[in-house]
């Protein structure tokens, strides 16, 4: 009845909205907006009826799937009395809202489970939420099995269709590691099996929590001895202790703030910290903390992780930042660190978080690389960018071609076919205003590379062999570069492709962005799979709702597109993290940008019946040239540690 009421709500508000859009024929920004707030509309209608579902039952209802490690244990073995899953203790992290049902069961596998008819009850129960993890029975010979490159993903693809049909958000969780040791330190057979969860993630817009890279990586940490107390017994290495039960769902639930935000609000206060000494290494928490894998920089250029950057909070003064590293220093608003010579190589880099309380509440860890200046000395290397009005303006790809031109650096050439008239004609590119990963894959209307940009056709897309449009970066490289492909390819896109979502459109937006995306990055691997391809994450915009209503009058805020930004973030992090052997690589320009000093402002009255005058910023998404710099010099230490 709770979810049938909340369904009736949502239908009667998108038919409402569906009347009302009848009237509306201007599709400019402020017919966007407008939209916006209609949707936003239709959500705040369903919850309306949120009093009455939640009187009438829990307000969310969760199932788990999955084999032994994550069952319930009521009468658990003589020889393992302690004995217990993890999705056994997965409800007690949430409070009285929330209800977790667990159908897991002992010895099954993806493919057992749905053969012994396990499944649909499941489907019948009409969970808002599935939480689905197999792996450790699908590794076995006989019936269960299932290989990692195709019977196992296709059974994935069901429970998600499957689910899908039944409105249940689904969320693979890849398989528990076994706590197994060679030589001191862990060892797993599972890997082919967490990879295809992440790969069907990512091929099907699933989140996907990874336990078993969070569990292989508590292992380690913990070390043989000091983990013996998580598992069941002495000689069982892969099930758990209540202790170990609840140090696996802390980590699932660690996983939540990135994979399923909404989830959040339901959680207990700290929960994800819930059991002493055992916080996860990754703990994104509520302000969903968001570090990038590797943090670059070069030898004598500063580079910054400002902290409200990598946060998601309305006001990131509510928190203490506790920067652990080697290098830098930790000032108020940021770390900050310009390297010498005797800096270079990899250091740790951790941020824990505390509340007002001095409560933890979050932790994200990354590893600072620091560049020798000479790295690529004499070395040829050539860079398209590809983006947005960040791009178009052509400071950053200037700037990193300034520093490429100092010596002690690789010879650098900028590929494109778009240049300013002001600017020397090797500063060029392929960056446009107003454009979004959706024009540059699919636009075909106008003539590319001529005229008007606004006007122009995608300059990657060419006809096909059945005479329709097609990507095409082969060809591009033959009309543009001689035939040859760049070393490197960055992608720098997102306020444009984000700009009008909300809460309730965000998730399927970026779904469509990253589609695109996606092929941009394939367009280019398909011609050449040895080039590079930087991942630019998206800056923040400027710190102040006064650069928003300068651009907008009414029609955003700071706070709504920070909310998008910072979810995007997370969708790349996700999405492209971990694929640096695939040539995908993540360059971590979000966290370099000084978002409070370096976006323009303008001096103005502090109001009608005052003489005194202060600055207010009044750019929203773009930086004044020393934030394009800022941004110009996260790209250079990439390309710098990348060059060969």
């Amino acid at each position: 009845m709770a979810k049938f009421l909340r369904l009736m709500a949502e239908w009667l508000g998108q038919v409402i909205l569906g009347f009302i859009q009848l009237f509306l024929i201007n599709d400019s920004l402020g017919g966007k907006v407008l939209k916006s707030r209609l949707r936003l509309a239709v959500v705040a209608f369903a919850l309306l009826l949120s009093p009455v579902a939640a009187a009438d039952g829990p307000a969310v209802r969760i199932a788990l799937v999955g084999d032994s490690t994550v069952a319930s244990y009521e009468q658990p073995p003589a020889d393992r009395p302690d004995l217990t899953g993890w999705g056994q203790v997965f409800g007690e992290f949430f409070d009285g809202r929330v209800e977790v049902r667990n159908f897991a069961a002992s010895g099954r596998s993806a493919k057992s489970f749905v053969a012994e008819g396990r499944w649909q009850p499941v489907l019948d129960a009409h969970p808002d939420y599935v939480f689905i993890q197999f792996g450790h029975n699908d590794q076995k010979e006989g019936d269960r099995f299932a290989d990692p490159e195709k019977e196992f993903p296709d059974q994935l693809r069901k429970y998600i269709a499957d689910a899908r049909a039944a409105r249940a958000v689904h969320v693979l969780v890849t398989p528990v590691a076994r706590r197994t040791f060679e030589n001191g330190k862990p060892a797993t057979t599972l890997m082919p099996y967490a990879e295809a969860m992440r790969k069907v993630g990512r091929e099907t817009h699933t989140p996907v929590i990874d336990l078993h890279a969070a569990s292989f990586e508590l292992y380690g940490r913990l070390g043989d001895d000091a983990s013996a107390d998580l598992s069941a017994a002495a000689t069982d290495r892969t099930h758990f202790s209540r202790k170990g039960a609840r140090a696996m769902a802390g980590l699932v639930v660690a996983g939540l703030p990135r994979a399923l935000p909404q989830l959040i609000p339901f959680l207990k206060e700290h929960s994800a910290a819930a059991v002493p000494g055992l916080a996860p290494s990754e703990l994104p928490g509520p302000i969903r903390l968001a570090l990038p894998p590797v943090l670059y920089a070069v030898v004598g250029i500063e580079t910054n992780v400002y902290f409200d950057n990598v946060v998601l909070a309305l006001n990131p003064a509510n928190y203490a930042f506790d920067v652990h590293c080697p290098k830098g220093r930790h000032q108020q608003e940021r770390w900050t660190f310009t390297p010498l010579a005797a800096d270079a190589g990899d250091h740790p880099f951790e941020i824990d978080v505390r509340n007002e309380q001095n409560e933890f509440i979050s932790r994200g860890r990354s590893v600072l690389r620091v560049i020798p200046a000479a790295r690529g000395e004499g070395k040829d290397a050539s860079l398209l960018c590809i983006g947005d009005s960040l791009t178009h303006a052509s400071v950053y790809p200037q700037r990193v071609l300034a520093l490429c031109e100092k010596p002690s650096n690789p010879r650098l050439t900028l590929i494109g076919s778009h240049t300013l008239p002001n600017l020397p004609d090797k500063v060029r590119h392929e960056g446009y205003g107003g454009w979004t990963a959706l024009r540059f894959a699919t636009h075909a209307t106008g003539t590319p590379r001529a005229g008007n940009y606004a006007q122009r056709a995608s300059p990657f897309l060419y006809p096909g062999a059945d005479g329709k449009p097609a990507l095409d970066f082969g060809a591009y490289c033959r009309d543009v570069s001689g035939g040859k492909a760049p070393d490197f390819v960055t992608i720098f896109l997102g306020p444009n492709d984000i700009f009008s979502l909300n809460d309730a459109t965000l998730e399927a937006g970026l779904a469509t962005m990253l589609d695109h995306y996606d092929l941009l990055i394939g367009m280019v691997h398909k011609f050449s799979p040895s080039t590079r391809v930087g991942v630019m994450l998206p800056v923040p915009a400027a710190a102040s709702q006064d650069a928003f209503g300068a651009n907008y009058a009414t029609g955003q805020t700071r706070w709504q597109y920070k909310r998008n930004q910072h979810r995007l973030v997370e969708w790349m992090l996700d999405r492209y993290g971990g694929r640096d052997s695939e040539r995908i690589h993540l360059v971590p320009t979000h966290a370099n940008l000084d978002c409070q000093h370096n976006y323009p402002t303008e001096e103005s009255l502090w109001n009608a019946d005052t003489p005194l005058k202060g600055l207010r910023q009044n750019n929203g998404v773009h930086p004044s040239d020393p934030g394009y710099d800022q941004i110009g010099n996260s790209l250079y230490a990439w390309i710098k540690a990348n060059v060969e």
